[in-house]
């Protein structure tokens, strides 16, 4: 007579244990939910920018805009060694002295470039180089030169994006591979050893894409503002103010007219050499 209660209160104990059960499961699923949508939030992408002080200058280049971005290489072999994503605005050198490194940006340029690499040659001075993709691309005979003339070559993105940092990491990836492409067709197989964050751009993930692509990021100590044309004599002064026993010297090749520049080289370079520093590539 009771076989029938009996079975119905068992039924029912299952059902609430099997509720209980979902409801626990549901709960879990929600809450893991919410922890993974916390940690995409955290990714190094939403970091804020980590740019220094300083800027890098005007740049009034190429009009015509870089290849689509989409169609960038793709993510290449792995460097043979692992590069560093610090950003150095050192010489390098260890060995007592006073040690100074030239940097030109924005090149190459008609007239300005080969006027900096006949004062250069004169003094027997190697320097750095960080070329605009787009320049790269429009004059790859400047490219040559310098690179004739033992100089070292920096990339500083294809366009000159001073927003970079801001951007999502395909276009910063296909902004540095795309003048990559184009300096390597102006010169095949020459190496490209630095990356220079136009005004001073700087972040996390500029750098570390930098790095994975073999390439050191290249600050600098001394600015000589010669973008904004202050004269040769304040630049000069400029220079004195910042560089110390070691440093590096920010100047332009290219970008606009970069005559005060031509002109701020020939005195600078027999002046640092009077005071006795020693020029050297970045190490």
């Amino acid at each position: 007579m009771f076989s029938l209660p009996v079975r119905s209160m068992s039924f029912q104990a299952a059902v609430a244990v099997l509720a209980v059960f979902l409801c626990g499961f549901l709960v879990w699923t929600a809450a893991g939910d919410t922890v993974t949508s916390k940690a995409a939030a955290a990714t190094p992408g939403a970091t804020p920018d980590a740019t220094p002080g300083g800027g890098e200058g005007q740049y009034e280049g190429s009009t015509s805009p870089p290849p689509p971005l989409a169609s960038a290489s793709g993510s290449p072999s792995a460097p043979p060694t692992k590069v560093s994503s610090a950003v150095q605005a050192k010489p390098g050198r260890t060995e007592p002295g006073k040690w100074v490194s030239l940097t030109f940006d924005d090149g190459p340029w008609n007239t300005y470039t080969d006027e900096i690499l006949a004062i250069l040659k004169q003094y027997n001075v190697k320097a750095v180089f960080c070329m605009v993709g787009n320049q790269a691309r429009d004059l790859p005979s400047e490219v040559q030169k310098v690179v004739a003339d033992g100089h070292t070559l920096c990339n500083h993105t294809m366009s000159h994006d001073e927003q970079l940092s801001k951007k999502s990491p395909d276009e910063i990836r296909g902004q540095m591979q795309h003048a990559l492409d184009a300096i390597g067709k102006a010169s095949p197989g020459t190496p490209v050893p630095f990356y220079r964050a136009p005004g001073g751009g700087w972040s996390p993930l500029v750098q570390e894409t930098a790095a994975s692509l073999g390439m050191r990021s290249l600050g600098w100590s001394v600015d000589t503002e010669d973008w904004k044309k202050p004269g040769v004599d304040k630049a000069m002064a400029t220079v004195s103010k910042q560089l110390g026993n070691s440093g590096i010297i920010l100047m332009h090749d290219g970008g606009g007219d970069r005559k005060m520049s031509v002109d701020l080289l020939k005195k600078l370079v027999p002046q640092l050499i009077a005071e006795g520093y020693q020029f050297t590539i970045p190490a």
